[in-house]
């Protein structure tokens, strides 16, 4: 059998020399001006002084070895060398190594410098129902609470997820001249309001349903497209395609609401095919491609199909006005062409039909192609659960998907309660988190307070992710993309985290983190910093917060060697906090 590597080895590991540079540049420099010139070194000889009681040299360091000077001030190394002096011959210095030209005074006590040997790090004790609550509200929602936790731990997952199918949707905002009010309305909703499998199934499905600020600039041009995904996230597929094909939001970001014979707008009908329901080729229930008698997969399409589609859906335009935000497309007559057209699968169209029952015998035909079932299925599964599910998974979800005619309230719920879900993680399980998904987890998780997101609008961009605003009909990654490194593997979000992107992530984190963003992402540093003290029980409390336990053991070793190595308590919080939240173990979703 082939064993497939673990996804998160793909991610990039922060190397032991890596990490030691990292506890080095978060750590705190000493300051020269703690140093007070005074009283002279005692002539008997004391022994190592205790750190917490050293004298630092109110002169130069000197080599006895070389006679040459070394730098006190602001540097780690006159920090460490000063934390073991002895007093030789009337001077403090380190025996055989520096001496120390002025006099020495005692300084502040320097309680943050380590002792010589690195402890082993071990793994927080594990609650096995706590990780499988964490599991399952990492996957479901923007990320788990303690108080979700807790409510899914007695209610279980089931009831869990019937009491969030059942919860009313949270409001989606107007839109006006400008789309940040909807922009900042949705961010808000998805990091804190209650329904949190509605806000996770809205930004799964924005993600195939795509309409994005590059074309539909207004908050007014958002809204219809938002509220129509909100009301249809747990309804039936097909309803929520055809009221998203008439949505006027739809209709101008794919040009529907334009689209008139006998040239009819080719880009909806081509996104309908391709994105939205069928895909390039057929599938099996189980989403593997079908082959043909020669090998090779059969086109789901042609670009004759996507012309006959198009001519079926012409005729249909804004209601009140042009690019109208206020109703759904409305049909004109005059503007559809009335010929015959052939669709999917050689079902016909007969001539002289009207453009909506055109428009019905196009939605028909879509909702009773075999691929709708296994291609949406593997879209909602890569979104909640792995990038690379089993084909087993695949074809039971996509039976109940087909099975209830395409009902995404039950479709989500055997997403969810599978068995490849529920069990504990195989080593190409799971997926990697957006940056949305990452930092508003993280948030989470930390329980911090989602505020606001209108400062940060522009840093999310930056790391490829501006909410609505998606580049392509793609959305933010092609949803086929594989894995970097030849794995075989299927690795979607990983175009999201390379180069640049990686590194303003890894920046917005720290900022995070130390209160930059405090006025959009809160979070309390006071239950780490209580601890800062003792390494090893920061260190427990960081992996036991945000993973549950879960950290690798070679991570939690450097990550800890890290933490060890740094003085400053806040900064040692910091360098804890920052560094798991950044390791494979966390930004891989297991």
């Amino acid at each position: 059998m082939h064993h497939h590597p673990d996804i998160r080895s793909i991610f990039v590991r922060t190397p032991a020399a890596l990490v030691l540079a990292l506890s080095v540049t978060l750590l705190l420099p000493w300051s020269s001006a703690q140093a007070q010139a005074g009283a002279s070194c005692p002539a008997k000889p004391l022994g190592w002084k205790n750190p917490f009681t050293a004298k630092t040299c109110g002169g130069a360091l000197v080599s006895t070895a070389s006679g040459q000077t070394v730098t006190v001030s602001n540097t780690l190394a006159g920090m460490a060398g000063w934390a073991k002096l002895k007093c030789l011959n009337g001077v403090w210095g380190v025996p055989s190594t520096y001496a120390c030209t002025g006099n020495a005074s005692t300084v502040s006590p320097i309680p943050s410098v380590p002792a010589t040997t690195v402890p082993l790090f071990t793994a927080p004790a594990v609650d096995a129902a706590e990780v499988a609550a964490a599991r399952l509200l990492e996957q479901a929602t923007f990320g788990p609470t303690a108080a979700e936790i807790a409510r899914v731990r007695s209610l279980g997952a089931s009831t869990w997820l019937a009491g969030q199918l059942s919860m009313p949707a949270t409001p989606v905002a107007d839109g006006g001249d400008s789309p940040e009010p909807v922009r900042e309305a949705w961010f808000v909703a998805m990091g804190a309001a209650p329904d949190q499998l509605r806000q996770r199934m809205v930004f799964a499905l924005s993600q195939i349903l795509v309409v994005s600020t590059s074309k539909n600039a207004s908050g007014r041009e958002l809204s219809p497209w938002l509220q129509t995904l909100s009301t249809h996230a747990f309804g039936q597929y097909g309803t929520l395609l055809r009221e998203m094909a008439l949505n006027p939001a739809m209709g101008k970001y794919l040009a529907l609401g334009h689209s008139r014979a006998p040239t009819p707008n080719e880009d909806f009908a081509r996104e309908v095919l391709q994105l939205f329901t069928v895909g390039l080729v057929e599938l099996n229930l189980d989403g593997s491609p079908r082959l043909d008698a020669n090998g090779k997969s059969i086109p789901t399409y042609d670009q004759a199909r996507i012309g006959e589609f198009a001519r079926a859906l012409s005729g249909w335009g804004f209601a009140h006005g042009y690019e109208d935000m206020s109703a759904p497309l409305v049909a004109r007559e005059q503007y559809h062409d009335r010929g015959a057209k052939t669709l999917l699968n050689g079902v016909t169209v007969p001539a002289g039909q009207t453009a909506a029952q055109d428009f019905d015998a196009v939605m028909a035909n879509l909702m009773a192609h075999p691929n709708v079932a296994p291609f949406i299925s593997l879209r909602l599964i890569r979104h909640f659960v792995t990038s690379n599910p089993s084909r087993a998974y695949v074809q039971r979800v996509a039976t109940v998907f087909r099975q209830t005619q395409g009902d995404l309230a039950a479709t989500l719920r055997a997403i969810l309660l599978d068995a490849e879900a529920r069990n504990a993680p195989g080593l190409d399980a799971g997926h990697l988190r957006d940056p949305l998904l990452h930092t508003l987890s993280l948030v989470r998780v930390l329980g911090g307070q989602v505020i606001s997101g209108r400062n940060l609008f522009w840093d999310y961009y930056l790391m490829g992710e501006r909410l609505a605003d998606a580049p392509s009909v793609f959305s933010f990654y092609s949803p086929m993309a594989p894995l970097p490194g030849g794995t075989g593997l299927a690795g979607p979000e990983f175009q999201l985290y390379a180069g640049s992107h990686a590194v303003r992530r890894a920046n917005f984190v720290l900022a995070l983190l130390d209160g930059g963003l405090s006025g959009s992402l809160r979070i309390d540093l006071s239950p780490f910093l209580a601890v800062a003290g003792h390494p090893q029980t920061l260190m427990a409390l960081v992996e036991r917060t945000l993973l549950q336990g879960r950290l690798s053991p070679g991570a939690r070793q450097a990550i800890g060697e890290a933490v060890f190595k740094t003085t400053d308590p806040k900064q040692r919080v910091l360098t804890a906090l920052y560094l798991t939240a950044m390791s494979g173990d966390y930004v891989v979703q297991k």
